[in-house]
């Protein structure tokens, strides 16, 4: 049987999809649509660069900056921004991917395929962000579909608010389709399955949370 990659069918027809590529010996269409992923995440985390979006880091030099350097360092910022896009698509394709392959008995692009299924939502998440800030004047862990404006209210940590705002609804629905993908492609019974993709997703929301919390400005 061969399989077709088709990421559309993959996020609305998820149950089908996984049942083909459970069965499937051969996938098709997978590179080019990698690459479209990877440039589409490119071209949204530019979008942030050019809003400012994450340049707090800089913007005591920026103050200081004559109009040259200050637009010399904004154009290596939105460079900057273009590689962490690149970055952002291997680490949330590649990696999970991995993690699942180590616990099954299959093959390892088939989780590639199921994580290409995922990442266009997260990819709108990160467009959510962009209107946050630029319409709102809202940083992304104040997001509404988030835990992070409840945990505002009733913690004080940092480290908490961020990871609570790190939950939000597009990541719940990616971890439903991973938990699908999980008991679709392996042999592992439902809880284990469900604890691989629970821990694998608080290890990814606990990481973004310690980088939000740590002050760059200190190391610059």
């Amino acid at each position: 049987m061969i399989y077709q990659t088709s990421i559309y069918k993959g996020i609305f027809f998820l149950k089908r999809s996984l049942f083909q590529l459970h069965n499937t010996e051969a996938i098709y269409g997978l590179r080019i649509r990698l690459v479209w992923l990877f440039f589409l995440s490119a071209v949204v985390f530019c979008v942030s660069g050019l809003f400012g979006i994450g340049s707090h880091v800089l913007s005591p030099e920026l103050v200081r900056s004559s109009s040259l350097h200050y637009e010399t360092l904004k154009s290596y910022f939105i460079i900057g921004r273009f590689f962490l896009g690149l970055l952002y698509a291997a680490a949330v394709i590649f990696l999970p991917a991995l993690l699942f392959w180590v616990f099954s008995d299959t093959f390892y692009r088939k989780f590639i395929v199921v994580q290409t299924f995922i990442f266009p939502i997260l990819l709108v998440e990160q467009i959510s962000y962009i209107i946050l800030v630029v319409f709102f004047n809202l940083p992304w862990f104040s997001s509404p579909l988030s835990l992070g404006v409840i945990a505002q209210y009733i913690m004080k940590s940092g480290f908490l608010i961020y990871l609570c705002g790190s939950i939000s609804f597009f990541k719940i629905w990616i971890a439903f389709m991973q938990y699908r993908g999980v008991r679709a492609l392996t042999m592992l019974s439902r809880v284990k399955s469900l604890l691989i993709v629970i821990c694998m997703n608080l290890l990814f929301w606990s990481l973004t949370a310690f980088f939000a919390s740590v002050n760059f400005n200190t190391y610059l």
